[in-house]
């Protein structure tokens, strides 16, 4: 059985998926829910709370202060993507380490879509063991987002420095690959780390709903990998489309209650 306690949730403002490039995701229905909310929703309890289209801004106390009841929170040093305030060699690391003063249940610092070439470019091996080290003097963790089609890219000294691993499969279809691409990250770490899954209610890569099949393929194969200890737990996304009906959000729902304790 999986442990609760080591699920996830990515946990961004409700409604960014949505308003991401005119919904370029063709996302169904609208996003209300927000980040705790979908964690009592999926019965998932703890969240990585993660900067989408630089929201939330520094400083972070407002918002961390929503999260006080939840057991544990890793924030974002680096956004997604389109937050552009994380580029370029900025970070919120400063407003993580603040907010980490002041609410304990922040245990780490998280970057996303962070192995770009851009952004590789710019947060090289050392700025990474840096970011590490400020985290470190506070015990927070540093977590990263890797996908499995930046497996191939030049990432295992970056890896070095980092405490945690999320790792998603962005492209639906590669999900019958999961097994295989884990052990080619195995292969890639010069030492291990924790390790969790990262499971998508939709099939982002494709912009489509995430098929049934592949849902429940994700899952079963997620299981035997937490079973086998080859994974720490795993991270749902995510609360932004928890509430848009989707098939895939119910079922997981009911799954989680059949496999967990």
């Amino acid at each position: 059985m999986i442990d609760r306690n080591d699920l996830w949730l990515w946990g961004q403002d409700a409604g960014s998926h949505h308003a991401t490039l005119n919904n370029c995701w063709k996302l169904p229905g609208e996003n209300r829910m927000g980040p705790v909310e979908g964690s009592a929703y999926l019965g998932v309890p703890n969240i990585c709370r993660v900067a989408m289209g630089n929201l939330p801004e520094p400083p972070f106390f407002d918002e961390a202060e929503k999260l006080k009841e939840i057991p544990k929170v890793v924030w974002s040093v680096i956004g997604d993507g389109g937050s552009g305030r994380t580029d370029g060699g900025n970070t919120d690391l400063q407003a993580v380490l603040d907010v980490a003063k002041v609410y304990p249940n922040i245990t780490g610092g998280i970057m996303d879509d962070f192995f770009s070439d851009a952004r590789m470019a710019v947060y090289t091996a050392d700025v990474i063991r840096d970011i590490a080290g400020a985290l470190h003097t506070q015990n927070l963790d540093l977590w990263t987002v890797l996908y499995t089609h930046e497996l191939h890219k030049p990432i295992a000294e970056h890896l070095r420095h980092c405490d945690v691993i999320t790792f998603w499969t962005w492209h639906g279809e590669d999900l019958i690959h999961l097994e295989e691409n884990m052990s080619r990250l195995e292969s890639v770490l010069a030492e291990p780390r924790p390790i969790y899954q990262g499971v998508y209610f939709w099939d982002y890569g494709a912009s489509r709903p995430m098929p049934m099949e592949l849902m429940k393929h994700q899952l079963e194969v997620g299981y035997r990998l937490y079973e086998a200890g080859k994974t720490r737990g795993m991270v749902f996304c995510s609360n932004t489309i928890a509430d848009i009906g989707l098939e895939t959000v119910e079922y997981t729902r009911q799954w989680l209650n059949d496999h967990c304790k």
